[in-house]
């Protein structure tokens, strides 16, 4: 690493919307902030601006050219994605400027041997799930790449001479059974620092709330019905909204009449400050999705003081510890019935246990392990130049 104060830092990913990634990468940037480092954004797409405004980050933006641009495979079904990322390969000796560490979000970029960096994965980089799929089109997917696509465009391998870390235990395992090893986990930073709940509000809480992007596989629909067998409760669908999902967005409002709750609330791409308002009215926070890597949303309303219940799968059962408080969908209905019915004794009691158990998931944690990485490479290439002075000249 270079001799300057502040070395060159870039962060691979797109910054453009906002997700559970780009919420990591926010983090990232803003403990490098603190430290005097303004890191460069790499991708084909702008940081939007106003995000980063409103969380008070400091970036640069460097355009990386990608040979099928990002929001050409914005516009497509699910099932041509992942084919579609494969030409999308960038290599770190391509770029006009050299950088002294890489975080790397986006397996489909590639640093030359010897380049500090770490990769940080939300999962195996073809994911298990994907390789058993049976319906023809994944395997149609899976035979193209593996066939004729993988030797020119390796974005779906796992580069095992690079350095990696894992964001949950349950994807850990994903990887471990996918490639044969097991690799350190960083859970996602949550900022609950200023997150709080008065232990005598819950009286005053009324609503049943999804919190997370607005997709089909995260099955809000389920939280609409849900909110038709409990009138009493204030229905609250929010999270972000792509371009490409706004009909799934309008399925769902029409969905909420057809079950008559014409009331619910539909919040695409709230502000932080309207998320923070609603998780501090919200009783019950429900994720439906299956196989969650993770489930940030999830911290994020526990540490605002909703009682979460989530799907029985994936990252959200390092979250939600509690099996009162996971459900598979057999006894989704008559299980939530029973939680709503709960006194607020108990339910108070369930509040302040969770809030301990997710101090684990801070943003301070997340920083100083993401921050340690940068430390121990400058120390090794202090290291290396103090034994390259040590050798006597030729």
């Amino acid at each position: 690493m270079s001799a300057r104060a502040a070395p060159r830092v870039a962060i691979v990913y797109r910054l453009d919307r906002m997700g559970g990634v780009q919420s990591v990468a926010h983090t990232l940037i803003r403990g490098l902030n603190r430290r005097g480092i303004i890191p460069d954004i790499l991708w084909d797409l702008p940081p939007d601006s106003r995000l980063m405004a409103e969380r008070g980050l400091q970036a640069r933006y460097q355009p990386v050219k990608f040979a099928v641009p990002s929001k050409r495979i914005d516009r497509l079904p699910n099932t041509l994605r992942y084919l579609a990322w494969v030409p999308n390969l960038v290599r770190s000796r391509e770029l006009p400027e050299r950088y002294d560490f890489y975080y790397i979000f986006y397996n489909g970029f590639l640093v030359e041997p010897g380049e500090a960096h770490v990769r940080y994965l939300s999962g195996p980089p073809l994911l298990p799930q994907l390789q058993e799929e049976t319906r023809a089109p994944f395997r149609a997917l899976r035979w193209l790449y593996r066939r004729a696509l993988r030797r020119r465009w390796p974005v779906y391998e796992y580069h095992r001479e690079d350095h990696y870390v894992i964001n949950s235990h349950f994807t850990a395992g994903l990887f471990e059974q996918a490639h044969g090893v097991r690799l350190p986990v960083v859970h996602p930073p949550i900022d609950v620092s200023d997150r709080s709940y008065d232990p005598a509000d819950l009286p005053a809480r009324d609503t049943l709330t999804f919190f997370s992007r607005i997709v089909d596989y995260k099955r809000p629909e389920i939280v609409l019905q849900l909110a038709a067998r409990h009138p009493e409760l204030r229905c609250v669908i929010m999270g972000g909204v792509a371009p490409v999902r706004r009909p799934y967005f309008e399925q769902l409002q029409a969905l909420a009449r057809s079950l008559g709750r014409p009331d619910a609330v539909f919040l695409d791409n709230p502000s932080n400050q309207r998320v923070r308002e609603e998780l501090a009215r919200t009783r019950f926070y429900v994720f439906p999705g299956i196989n969650e890597h993770f489930g940030m949303t999830t911290v994020e309303a526990i540490a605002s003081g909703a009682v979460p219940f989530v799907h029985d799968s994936g990252g959200q059962r390092e979250i939600v510890h509690l099996p009162e408080l996971r459900f598979r969908d057999e006894d989704l209905p008559g299980k939530f019935d029973g939680l709503a019915a709960y006194p607020e004794g108990e339910l108070a009691c369930l509040r302040s246990g969770l809030a301990g158990h997710i101090r684990q998931f801070s943003a301070e944690s997340f920083t100083a392990k993401m921050l340690a990485l940068l430390d121990e490479s400058a120390e090794r290439e202090r290291a290396q130049d103090a034994r390259q002075a040590e050798q006597p000249p030729a």
